[in-house]
């Protein structure tokens, strides 16, 4: 068992306490809960809040800006996010979900793993530097969004707002680091050491959605049947014909990398994936992560109709979430879905941003000294897995403003975590450190670079 270090507790509990719970465009978004957690970080980051600027950008994100005196390298950015999902009925969970309980050697509630451990991790460390007396060479900045979890549009998107302050400042960052991959022990894969997985890229969000009307009427006479029955067609087209497989320059990276910790025959697939292609397609047909890297996905997620048991509908819609892979775009998954549903039905895209482009690895450069940080603090034989994120983060709106998007979250993770968005999430008291020490060793590195 690791060393808990009990400060880190106690005040990352009150982290949890506080329902930033965010809703879509802010309409129903209680901010009080926001503003207490303000005030908490005020009275608890004292240096933090002496030494940087601090902004509330949209109703409630944070932007903190740590102004070198003496800057001779490009800036970094520091994200995470602070609203949460809904708890669902805390009557399902073990333990109350914003008490932070402590039960099992974990902190209990929502949040802890999506992503206020994150935050907390940055905030603790940029407090302890400014204590060490650190002087960095470049500008630090901390973002920290109020409504990431929930689908808004740019009004009111605090990641966009966010962004799009920063860009008229004509400020560009070398990178940022936000949430995402982790590193593991490898003992588990049969593998002695550790892994890092820092996501260098994710896939594209949309929704499409499927609609039809009609004249409805009186379900004792349906005749050839309903508008309802009609979308339910139009997803069995969708789901029949899922996106063919094909391999992308990051994937490729990501599946060669893994190659070095798996077993055979995944170990020869993964090394060599072009020569097992065949063999490639048939694993991913078994296993869900490696399916959604090798290509655009499509699932139905919601339907509505009638109202009532005995009443035809006279509209019903069905929305398709589409993570979209590198290459594929808005409108060609538009022409896809539209070439595989009945012709009497509707379709039409709910957003209409593309995939930001994956990077190049580039060894020799942020990514690089990224990499030499992990295997300084977790030893020469860390496997670095260059990634593709399936899920969506904040981090894909400042593309415009910064060249190394990271997706990486720093701490050290095992099989007692909870998961993200579940009933009865969790993270080990003994976890914390981990991310801070994370970030504290970045940002010293860093300031060495070019020097």
């Amino acid at each position: 068992m690791k060393e808990i270090h009990a400060d880190y507790v106690s005040r990352f509990q009150e982290f949890i306490k506080f329902p930033t719970i965010s809703t879509t465009n802010d309409e129903a978004t209680d901010f009080t809960p926001f503003s207490q957690f303000h005030e908490y970080l005020e009275k608890n980051y004292p240096l933090v809040h002496s030494y940087t600027k601090k902004e509330k950008i949209g109703n409630a994100s944070l932007l903190f800006h740590w102004k070198s005196s003496h800057p001779t390298l490009p800036p970094v950015l520091l994200m995470g996010h602070q609203d949460v999902t809904s708890a669902g009925d805390p009557s399902l969970w073990h333990y109350p979900p914003f008490s932070a309980e402590i039960a099992d050697a974990c902190i209990w509630g929502r949040g802890t793993t999506d992503c206020k451990h994150i935050m907390f991790a940055e905030l603790e460390a940029v407090e302890a530097l400014l204590a060490e007396g650190f002087s960095p060479a470049y500008d630090i900045y901390l973002s920290y969004g109020h409504n990431e979890e929930v689908g808004a549009d740019n009004a009111h998107k605090g990641a966009v707002l966010t962004a799009a302050e920063l860009a008229r400042r004509g400020v560009h960052f070398e990178c940022l680091l936000d949430e995402g991959g982790m590193i593991t022990a490898g003992k588990e894969k049969g593998y002695d050491g550790y892994i890092a997985n820092i996501s260098l890229a994710e896939k594209g969000f949309n929704n499409y959605k499927l609609y039809y009307e009609c004249s409805g009427g009186h379900s004792s006479t349906p005749g050839q049947g309903s508008s309802l029955g009609k979308i339910a067609r139009g997803i069995i087209g969708i789901e029949d014909n899922p996106f063919p497989y094909r391999l992308t320059p990051l994937t490729r990276k990501q599946l060669s990398a893994m190659s070095l910790y798996v077993s055979e025959p995944e170990k020869s697939i993964f090394a060599s994936p072009e020569e097992h292609w065949k063999e490639l397609k048939k694993l991913a047909e078994s296993d869900k992560k490696l399916d959604a890297i090798l290509h655009t996905t499509m699932v139905a997620t919601m339907a509505s109709g009638s109202q009532q048991a005995n009443v035809l509908p006279s509209q019903a819609e069905a929305v398709i979430n589409c993570r979209l892979l590198q290459g594929d775009t808005v409108e060609s998954v538009l022409s896809y879905i539209r070439s595989h549903i009945p012709a009497n039905l509707t379709v039409h895209s709910m957003y209409d941003t593309d995939p930001v482009p994956a990077p190049d690895v580039d060894e020799n450069g942020t990514y690089g000294l990224l990499s030499s940080v992990l295997k300084d603090m977790y030893g020469k034989q860390t496997i670095i897995v260059p990634s593709l994120m399936t899920g969506g983060t904040d981090a894909r709106f400042y593309a415009d403003v910064c060249d190394n998007l990271f997706r990486f979250g720093g701490f050290l993770r095992d099989n007692r975590w909870g998961q993200a968005h579940e009933i009865n999430e969790k993270i080990p008291c003994d976890a914390l450190p981990s991310g801070i020490n994370f970030f504290k060793t970045f940002l010293k590195k860093y300031n060495i670079k070019n020097q």
